[in-house]
């Protein structure tokens, strides 16, 4: 089915807003109601982004006009898109980074808040009215946001926003740790964030740094001794999908961007090797896809000027690992996404992948890079469905 960029601004609909906006409505019954509107919600992928567009507006309206059913339609989306990924890895959530920077925003918003209220003087948090304030909206789909990244909103599933609000605005309510720094360094582990600048500044790690950082050691030093024996790199990951799945999927998802490296994404797609293992291929692309465009605006940048400041395409490469393999100028940035455009454009062909699974990184090709005539015709192909040259239906 033809993918249409305007769908990256679709948002729920009426209908659909109206299920999710009763604040005493549990939450399960609200997504059950959501389920019975939208067939296709549990299984699209892509149906999925409507709620997170309803969310980037509801938060706009709490902001604006704080209501209790922006509250409810806020916590309601925050737990459908935990519900319909709840099979998957907290570590492997295509909406982690949705919810880590939903999470900062809101605390440093609350933080805000609460210096401007003791500098007038204000230290009740508790508001007496019947109505409900941005910043009491903020506290409880922050606290709501830790449930669901904790994988704890199995619990509270029959309770509702109103109950979850009570508990979080006017009585004694504690949640338990939140490790907010941990989830940081799985986001920029697995490449989908860069090292935030707080993270550089040396401090005491907490217990799950130190897991993830020994965890890197380890990785970087199988990595090493693989290196020095004869196996080759394909073999190696191939290994490590059987044997450490974690360790597997974060150097596939930051592979280079190479014709190799391609061709044995493509191999482990075709042939079900990640699907037996339980690694979910679309999320797994998705994320090298990110990696591999990362790449290609750093072609953009002047070549470095010393050894020290050189960086590769990746990790490992099919050809000599030893190799710098990050080209410069605007002609290797061509020459590299026009090889992303054909990798896309094979698994889409194949009904591999389903293009509104790349929707954002499909969007993010179409606009940075439209000066080349390979994106525009792939643009139109994926909006349009249009023929190739060689009449095939390619929609």
């Amino acid at each position: 089915m033809p993918l249409s960029i305007s769908y990256l601004e679709a948002v729920l609909t009426t209908a659909e807003v109206n299920a999710l906006s009763d604040p005493t409505k549990s939450y399960r019954d609200a997504f059950n109601d959501l389920i019975c509107i939208t067939d296709s919600l549990a299984n699209d992928f892509g149906e999925t982004m409507r709620i997170k567009n309803t969310l980037d507006a509801y938060e706009e309206k709490a902001r604006a006009e704080p209501s209790w059913p922006v509250l409810a339609v806020l916590l309601n989306c925050e737990y459908a898109l935990w519900r319909i990924n709840e099979a998957i890895r907290i570590e492997f959530n295509p909406f982690l980074s949705h919810w880590i920077e939903a999470l900062l925003r809101l605390e440093k918003e609350l933080t805000e808040a609460t210096t401007i209220k003791a500098a007038r003087g204000i230290f009740s948090d508790h508001n007496a009215t019947d109505a409900i304030t941005t910043e009491e909206i903020g506290r409880t789909r922050a606290v709501w946001i830790k449930w669901v990244v904790g994988g704890r909103p199995s619990r509270p599933s029959h309770l509702s926003p109103l109950i979850i609000y009570r508990a979080v605005c006017t009585e004694d309510f504690s949640l338990p740790d939140f490790d907010t720094h941990y989830y940081i360094q799985v986001l920029v582990d697995t490449e989908v964030w860069d090292k935030p600048r707080e993270l550089q500044v040396p401090g005491v790690p907490t217990q799950k740094q130190n897991t993830i950082s020994k965890a890197k050691r380890e990785s970087d030093e199988s990595t090493a001794q693989q290196a020095k024996s004869s196996e080759q790199w394909q073999d190696v990951l191939l290994r490590k999908i059987k044997e450490d799945r974690f360790t597997a999927v974060r150097e596939l998802r930051c592979l280079p961007l190479t014709i190799s490296s391609l061709d044995f994404l493509t191999t482990l797609v075709t042939d079900g090797t990640l699907e037996k293992y339980e690694i979910e291929s679309a999320f797994t692309i998705m994320h090298y896809v990110q990696h591999a465009l990362r790449l290609v605006e750093r072609m953009e940048a002047p070549p470095p000027t010393s050894e020290q400041d050189m960086s590769t395409n990746g990790t490992v490469d099919g050809g000599d690992n030893m190799s710098p393999v990050m080209e410069y100028g605007k002609e290797a940035q061509s020459r590299a996404v026009k090889l992303l455009l054909l990798f896309i454009k094979n698994l889409i062909r194949k009904d591999l992948l389903e293009p509104i699974c790349l929707a954002w990184e499909i969007n993010e090709i179409c606009v940075r890079y439209i000066w080349v005539k390979e994106v525009r015709d792939f643009k139109r192909w994926v909006e349009e469905g249009e023929e190739s040259e060689d009449g095939e239906s390619v929609g």
